[in-house]
């Protein structure tokens, strides 16, 4: 994708309010869709189109420039007829990708079939992204990398790291880890096997949730 996609949001209740204003945020055309004027009217004056729309309308979605959208978002709430229609129409209208909004494990199949690219679970996720900061308060710090299960964050070196190098700590086989940059005293750089690890040092590293929790518990 480019760094400004186009993007349809369908369903402004919370979920797709918070959609919008951070696609607004991150510069992204937004176009935002509902049913209820109220919705739409809250949505104004952030995004780039806002319409009040039946979703399930072919021709409605087309004169607001669906077919131009390359992102789709069906952001539907309860209304999973409404959802699993809107979603059938994007792909007849070759959106490039279409993410959906799932009640249950039925309606995801029925989603993906119909022609959603991605489906997702927001309050399901919310609710075990909560309770895993709980068991591991460290997780605020890092962000899931897309489509594995790998996570990204950044750390300060330990103790027992300080004054060695990547090759004297054997840190990648060691903590099964992977350093991707280092940062001191507001300088960041990628570091190599002869790079000698300092008090104060940031450690941006990527790998497995147990391989971290285990760095940060030592």
């Amino acid at each position: 994708m480019s760094d400004k996609n186009t993007v349809i949001v369908i369903g402004l209740g919370r979920f797709g309010q918070s959609v919008c204003r951070r696609l607004a945020a991150l510069k992204q055309e937004v176009i935002g869709v509902d049913r209820n004027m109220h919705r739409v009217e809250e949505v104004a004056d952030i995004v780039d189109l806002a319409a009040q729309v039946d979703a399930t309308d072919e021709e409605a979605l087309i004169k607001i420039g669906a077919k131009e959208a390359n992102v789709a978002i069906v952001a539907i709430g309860e209304n999973v007829e409404a959802s699993i229609l809107a979603t059938s129409i994007l792909r007849d209208l070759d959106v490039k990708h279409i993410i959906a909004r799932a009640q249950n494990s039925l309606h995801a199949r029925v989603l993906a079939q119909v022609g959603a690219h991605k489906v997702i679970f927001p309050e399901r996720d919310m609710g075990m992204r909560l309770a895993d900061t709980i068991v591991f308060p460290w997780l605020t710090e890092f962000a899931p990398l897309p489509g594995s299960s790998y996570l990204i964050g950044s750390i300060e070196a330990t103790d027992e790291m300080m004054g060695k190098t990547l090759a004297d700590l054997s840190f990648r086989s060691k903590y099964n880890l992977t350093i991707l940059m280092v940062e001191r005293k507001g300088t960041k750089f990628i570091p190599g096997p002869d790079t000698v690890l300092q008090q104060g040092d940031i450690l941006t590293v990527i790998g497995q949730r147990e391989d971290i929790d285990r760095l940060k518990n030592l």
